[in-house]
């Protein structure tokens, strides 16, 4: 495990992200609000609407954060450089987009 950040979610629920053995994102997340005990596994993270639907490949660094709306995003860089962001939307996963830098 590398890179670990964690993010709070909009209920309140601590979610932790890094990057897995296989350079995917994963994360993990509080299973209920207040019991810093109970998690859930750990899975690649991916979007299940918009984006890609896979988990993202060839991750080398990982940063997460709680926007004012209380969603989290989360930006990742590649092996090959590639910024790429993967947000939710009212707590749904979207993602991956490549990142455009100008």
């Amino acid at each position: 495990m590398n890179n670990f950040v964690i993010a709070t979610n909009s209920d309140g629920r601590v979610e932790a992200f890094y990057i897995d053995e296989a350079k995917n994102v994963a994360h993990t997340w509080q299973v209920e609000v207040g019991n810093k005990l109970v998690w859930s596994q750990a899975e690649a993270l991916f979007g299940v609407v918009g984006g890609s639907k896979v988990p993202l490949a060839g991750a080398v660094r990982v940063a997460a954060t709680t926007d004012l709306q209380g969603q989290i995003q989360v930006v990742a860089v590649t092996e090959a450089g590639e910024y790429f962001i993967c947000y939710q939307i009212d707590g749904v996963w979207n993602g991956w987009f490549r990142i455009e830098q100008q």
